[in-house]
């Protein structure tokens, strides 16, 4: 697994006015440090030819990171030698970054396009007809060629009607759009909007720079024979789940569908979501010919209309005309099962015992996981989230070949087989069994390795238990687990005893199903894994009202004075490689320390040359020390390493080595696998 990532850090968008640009290149252990190590780089200035082809000019870089883990460097876009500035260009840059000590390399790549200063107005989500007696209104967006908003720019409005023209002026806010409303008595057959950017506050320099462009709308009238009208006004954005919007409706109704005087009316709302009809309701109000009529209503926008529903008013008029309008609303996307998890600290040392609380519905069964950031920094893409979940058709109606309620309830039954007795909701005790199955899906989900933590039925070993009243998790107690009631050790006792050895370096921790119970959550305690690195948790649930996901929580298990093996995943009998242990000080004082490789029958030892095993490693420092070993075994081999900050009054550069009170020894041991020359294997 990638113990560190890397970073590129550019510009979201070059001029090709510029002259020279920043690249910054970055390395961060999954634990949040940062790497020392040797930065090269490729930079590409691609330029895309009209038949097609693509030409490419680049150039290298190299470097050494700073103490921040960062290299930095100002290209020249000389450099590249661009021949034809009408082309379509973009810098692509190709970085790794080598560990100092190790040689442990990774990658990353990222890009950016190379374009002219241009400003671009457009009307945003326009309305191409307008009801007259009625405002209309719009969104005016004013953008950069790298599509971010221009705030505090004037913009110009020009309607053109009947060989009249009118001007308006209005200021963008801070994300670069400016709402209009206007007045359409008066106006009749098409209607031209003109939209542009008012240049005159600009100096002669800056618009000699850059491109302006004009947007054009073209709006029609509304058809009704009596001159009547229902617009609701389009809420902007998308709406949060579980509040209520206010929708605001306007009318206008003419003579010969309303008469004369005051008239009552119903307005018939209908809310279609999913392909079927959510809600049904009616307000009435008090109408005169000619004169319009504005009303406020809230609409709760629930998890059922999530992603996107359509709000239709209609009135049936007294001389049987109806008037309807319809808009759009874009809903968050929500869950019916409103899930959260939390770790009680967001930073731990290995091996440390701590609280996980979970929150679900009431009967909810929720699988939980935890896996060592480096899986996700290999497939970032296959993590599950809200947009994998609502997207997907396997989450859709047609499922599964039995209904909801008894998938779930033959989810529970395989469970609860297991547990003890509980007060369990009676609908699903005596569930009969379904078959069921899953339809095909291209969401990609974390597949767990055997030695992780299954599902119920077979038999496993999870590291956490569950305290007071809730129902313990499936499977066997472990001798792994730290029990808030025993196992604790007591400060006094940790001062004693030496710290024990980290063995446990899992790349999936959790990866088991908790029932919540009637109570709606549940408290776990767990023991932190031994690898220093970031754990990154999630939640999913099912329960009777559907389904829910948490957002994902982040657990640091970090230790100040460590040492980390490098070691490949198998090596050959009899063959010798290279074992590299780092030592890494993220104390604020220089440690002078000693590195040791335990002796082992399974393995024959040459020391490196020079190498005396000792040395200062200073604040935020790392030094990497190696062996020359030959297994003479086969099948897994346990690797002991150990370092310890000793005592000296030698002093480290300008300062005396410290002894840290606790922590001053750490010792890893991990095992290695050894094959035969020649394994011949079967391909699967």
């Amino acid at each position: 697994l990638p113990k560190f990532e890397v970073t590129i850090h550019l510009p979201s968008v070059l001029w090709e006015k510029d002259e020279k640009f920043a690249v910054q290149i970055c390395g961060r252990y999954t634990y949040g440090k940062p790497v020392q190590g040797k930065v090269q780089a490729g930079l590409c200035l691609s330029q895309r030819l009209w038949y097609g082809q693509k030409r490419q000019t680049c150039t290298q870089v190299t470097g050494q990171t700073e103490k921040n883990g960062c290299f930095s460097k100002e290209v020249s876009l000389a450099a590249f030698n661009e021949t034809v500035s009408e082309l379509r260009k973009e810098l692509e840059v190709e970085a790794s970054l080598v560990e100092d000590g190790t040689g442990l390399e990774m990658k990353s790549t990222k890009s950016c396009e190379v374009l002219r200063e241009t400003v671009t107005i457009s009307f945003e989500k326009p309305d191409h007809v307008y009801k007259p007696g009625l405002p209309y209104t719009g969104m005016i967006r004013l953008q950069g060629a790298d599509g971010s908003g221009l705030p505090q720019r004037q913009v110009l409005l020009s309607i053109r009607n009947q060989g009249k023209e009118k001007t308006q002026s209005f200021l963008t806010d801070s994300s670069g759009r400016a709402s209009f409303q206007l007045v359409t008595s008066g106006w009749s057959d098409s209607v031209s909007l003109w939209a542009r950017v008012n240049r005159t506050a600009g100096s002669q320099e800056e618009d000699s720079a850059v491109s302006y462009r004009r947007a054009f709308l073209r709006v029609m009238p509304y058809s009704s024979k009596s001159g009547s009208f229902l617009h609701i006004q389009d809420p902007e954005g998308e709406l949060p789940c579980g509040h209520s919007q206010q929708i605001r409706v306007d009318s206008i109704f003419g003579k010969e569908a309303l008469g004369s005087g005051l008239k009552n009316l119903d307005l018939v709302f209908m809310v279609l979501a999913k392909g079927t009809i959510t809600s049904i309701f009616r307000k009435e109000v008090t109408a005169e010919s000619g004169q319009r009529v504005s009303l406020s209503l809230e609409l709760p926008i629930g998890l059922e209309l999530a992603p996107m529903a359509r709000l239709l008013v209609y009135a049936v008029l007294p001389n049987s005309e109806m008037v309807a309008d319809v808009v759009e609303l874009y809903v968050a996307k929500c869950f019916p099962n409103q899930v959260k998890m939390a770790f009680s600290e967001a930073r731990a040392l290995p091996g440390a015992a701590l609280r996980l609380q979970l929150g679900a519905a009431p009967g909810s069964l929720c699988a939980v996981r935890a896996v060592d950031r480096s899986v996700l920094l290999l497939k970032p893409e296959a993590e599950l989230n809200a947009e994998a979940v609502s997207a997907d058709p396997a989450w859709g109606p047609r499922r599964a070949l039995c209904s909801k309620n008894e998938v779930f309830a033959h989810l529970y039954s395989q469970v609860y087989k297991a547990l003890p007795e509980f007060n369990y909701p009676e609908s699903i005790q005596d569930e009969p069994f379904c078959d069921f199955y899953w339809w095909e899906s291209k969401m990609e989900t974390y597949k767990p390795p055997s030695s992780a933590v299954p599902f119920p039925g077979v038999e496993a070993e999870p590291r956490y238990v569950l305290q007071n009243n809730v129902v313990p998790a499936v499977g066997a107690s472990s001798p792994n687990i730290l029990s808030i009631e025993d196992n604790v050790e007591s400060p006094a006792s940790h001062e004693v005893e030496p710290p024990a050895p980290r063995t446990y370096f899992p790349e999936t921790w959790l990866w088991d199903l908790v029932p919540v119970g009637e109570g709606g959550s549940a408290e776990v305690t767990v023991t932190v894994p031994d690898a220093i690195t970031e754990w990154e948790a999630g939640m999913f649930c099912m329960a009777p009202q559907g389904v829910g996901l948490s957002p994902a929580v982040t657990l640091t298990a970090f230790q100040p004075f460590f040492v980390e093996l490098a070691l490949p995943y198998a090596v050959v009998r009899h063959e010798t490689f290279t074992l590299r242990a780092t030592v890494f000080n993220y104390l604020r004082q220089c440690l002078r320390v000693q590195v040791t490789l335990a002796e082992s029958a399974e393995l024959e030892v040459s020391p490196g040359t020079g190498d005396t095993y000792r040395g200062c490693v200073c604040a935020d420092e790392a030094k990497t020390f190696q062996w020359g070993v030959r297994a003479t075994s086969l099948g897994e081999v346990n690797i002991t390493v150990s370092t310890e900050a000793l005592s000296s009054t030698e002093p480290c550069g300008d300062e005396l080595p410290l002894v840290p009170a606790q922590g001053r020894v750490d010792t890893v041991i991990k095992p290695l696998l050894v094959q035969v020359r020649g394994l011949w294997r079967r391909k699967m």
